[in-house]
């Protein structure tokens, strides 16, 4: 446990004063001090001298019993091989816990705070044990954060990051539309369970624009995807759309299978899938105004998908897709090359040129990813491609994903039904 006993051993401006204000008047600075974020919130945001792209971000936690550390966990941040910088240090002789970090302006990251006690199976005096930081709890928000109730938990948001506005709990219509569910029986390979949300239209007869998206469940139980894009067409930014969730499984391995790039589950997204929802939908719904998201590994199927099936569908969005996944694979490899040709680019360097929009979005936090996304668009473009790479400040984050999710479908390239855009 590191006791910060001296206002030099502190960077943030603000922790500096409330030691100055607790070594003159003890307890009641620091009683202060958190009535005070109760009201603000944290992180604690702060500008740093002669970097005016850059931002001191300190989140403190206020100690509730006894710990023998507290780590706090930020997407690509202080996780992997930076996890020293998430150690919090104690203001002697108070409650305070803080740890700061210089962050560039336009980031957004979600984290969580992990207070651990001297036998925690997972924590220890130097962040997390060697293998065990998959073992962490997903539940552990920062009490004052602002978001820290809402779909992304806690969040550090700087100034210039992309507009998370539709998921900021905006009430959706009392008849925006109706969900069911539904399993897709698998020819050859594995079913899967499938989400579709149908909007009310006051234009039964007109096109409908249609969005598949990858692990749909946690876009819809979790973030609460319908209720975002209700918003988003109130606003008048996207047209009235279908969602269909393809939901995977919890289990790793079998995720890996369904979205490993399969060619018969691209298949039967293609074949199976997309005719029984459209013969359900109202009007009319075509390939070309049909899009295809998916993350992470669902983001490697949507590309894979525009490389086989580029038939199927009109629009593809993928976001930070697993660059590093190669057949045969049955686990995310522990060091990932920072070279060579991708198996995507294998594939998109031989790939029929088809008449699909492609979308990339990747952080810019995301290591060899990045690099290998810059190269597949460099290919994918002097090929013919109709391709575009959106790279944005942040790690590899639902709530950047997000954010991009929005963004792509806003994009006038993205092929939706006419829309008007407020």
């Amino acid at each position: 446990m590191t006791h910060v006993t001296t206002a030099d051993d502190i960077e943030s401006p603000r922790l500096r004063r409330l030691f100055d204000a607790w070594t003159a008047e003890g307890n009641a600075a620091v009683d202060r001090f958190w009535r005070e974020l109760a009201d603000t919130g944290t992180p604690l945001i702060e500008p740093v001298t002669g970097a005016a792209r850059e931002r001191l971000v300190t989140v403190v936690w206020r100690q509730d019993r006894p710990v023998a550390g507290v780590y706090v966990m930020a997407n690509r941040i202080t996780d992997k091989h930076q996890a020293a910088r998430g150690m919090m240090r104690r203001l002697a002789g108070t409650d305070v816990w803080f740890v700061s970090l210089r962050l560039p302006l336009g980031l957004r990251c979600g984290y969580r705070v992990y207070p651990f006690g001297p036998d925690d199976p997972h924590l220890g005096a130097d962040g997390p044990r060697s293998g065990s930081a998959r073992g962490l709890p997903d539940d552990r928000v920062d009490p004052l954060n602002p978001h820290a109730e809402g779909p992304f938990g806690s969040l550090i948001e700087l100034d210039g990051a992309p507009s998370l506005a539709e998921w900021r709990g905006v009430p959706a219509p009392a008849r925006a539309g109706r969900t069911d569910t539904f399993d897709l029986p698998g020819d050859g390979v594995s079913g899967c369970r499938v989400r579709r949300f149908v909007p009310v239209t006051d234009a039964p007869d007109a096109e409908l624009g249609l969005l598949v998206l990858l692990d749909g469940e946690k876009w819809f139980d979790r973030f609460q995807v319908t209720g975002a894009l209700t918003a988003a067409v109130a606003a008048g930014r996207i047209p009235p759309l279908a969602v269909i969730g393809v939901e995977a499984s919890p289990d790793p391995g079998a995720r890996m299978r369904q979205l490993g790039a399969d060619p018969a589950f691209i298949d039967l997204l293609c074949d199976a899938l997309l005719p029984a929802v459209a013969a359900d939908l109202p009007g009319r719904t075509t390939a070309r105004h049909t899009v295809l998201c998916g993350q992470s590994l669902g983001g490697l199927t949507a590309l894979a998908t525009a490389l086989r099936r580029p038939d199927a569908f009109g629009t593809v969005l993928a976001h930070s897709p697993s660059t590093w996944w190669r057949p045969g694979m049955t686990a995310r490899p522990r060091t990932i090359a920072s070279d060579g040709d991708t198996w995507l680019y294998e594939q998109a360097a031989t790939a029929p040129v088809g008449d699909v929009t492609v979308r990339m979005d990747v952080g810019s936090r995301e290591g060899p990813m990045t690099d290998d996304l810059h190269r597949l668009h460099a290919l994918m473009t002097a090929r013919g491609f109709d391709s575009a790479l959106h790279v944005y400040t942040g790690g590899h984050d639902h709530c950047c994903w997000a954010a991009a999710l929005m963004d792509g479908l806003t994009d006038p390239a993205t092929r939706l039904p006419t829309r008007q855009l407020a």
